[in-house]
């Protein structure tokens, strides 16, 4: 049984894949302040997983992996993704293309191989929006992320207390005080901006792209009344599709 493993900058989500299947993902949060952590859960996966498949965009979390666990180095996998060059545009600077981004991109093409053009919104620490045209990498847009855009707002305006947000009630488009106000803006206002900035796309590029949606914050949004696509674990299918790639058998996992 191997293990596919997806480090971001706050969080690690993970996934088991037996017979091409994903179980159950799971997730689990860190500190880059103490990453003592990521190595006791990456010793501990190695005792129940053959090999682990690993796509990070922490380079300090690499190099503690790499350091601490060089017995067994022969089972575990880095993205390494100049050998997907093949899927970005010319005109793109793969060097500043992270990990995630471009998985993100295999992933789409082989989960909906009929479709060419994807706009993919990942809702995590950071907000991004990467735009695939022809089955290739074109660019995309860096946002600051739902919550730490919100959580920045809070620690430098003394006249807001700090407050919880949720996204599983229901917001008023505007509030009466400055509670609902920022609920609203977190609840509405973000959701707003996001499509706004996909219709946009849609208008300058006049394509039919398919919408897809990823990341942890990504359930905020409502899908039943648009067309896009919600997928948990589109980057993690990409991290088993890029090994699968590498060997040029391109496979679909339905």
């Amino acid at each position: 049984m191997n293990l596919l493993v997806d480090i971001g900058n706050t969080s690690i989500k993970f996934s088991s894949i037996v017979d091409k299947n994903l179980k159950k993902i799971s997730q689990i949060r860190y500190s880059k302040e103490d990453l003592k952590s990521v190595t006791l859960f990456f010793k501990n996966k190695l005792k129940t997983h053959t090999k682990i498949y690993i796509c990070s965009v922490v380079s300090e979390v690499e190099k503690v992996i790499i350091k601490n666990l060089k017995p067994y180095r022969n089972r575990l996998f880095f993205i390494n993704k100049k050998k997907l060059s093949r899927l970005v545009h010319k005109t793109v600077n793969l060097r500043q293309l992270g990990n995630d981004r471009i998985i993100n991109v295999l992933s789409a093409i082989n989960i909906y191989p009929k479709s060419k053009f994807f706009i993919i919104v990942d809702l995590g620490t950071a907000t991004t929006l990467d735009i695939i045209i022809n089955k290739k990498y074109y660019g995309g847009v860096i946002l600051p992320g739902l919550t730490t855009s919100y959580e920045n707002l809070i620690s430098l305006a003394s006249g807001i207390k700090n407050m919880k947000f949720s996204n599983k009630s229901k917001s008023s488009i505007i509030g009466k005080n400055t509670n609902q106000a920022l609920m609203s803006g977190f609840n509405v206002g973000y959701k707003i901006m996001i499509e706004s900035y996909i219709k946009l796309i849609k208008t300058t590029y006049k394509r039919n792209f398919k919408v897809i949606f990823t990341g942890g914050y990504a359930t905020s949004i409502d899908y039943k009344k648009t067309n896009f696509i919600y997928r948990e674990d589109l980057t993690l299918l990409g991290i088993f599709f890029y090994h699968i790639f590498l060997n040029e058998k391109l496979r679909i996992i339905k």
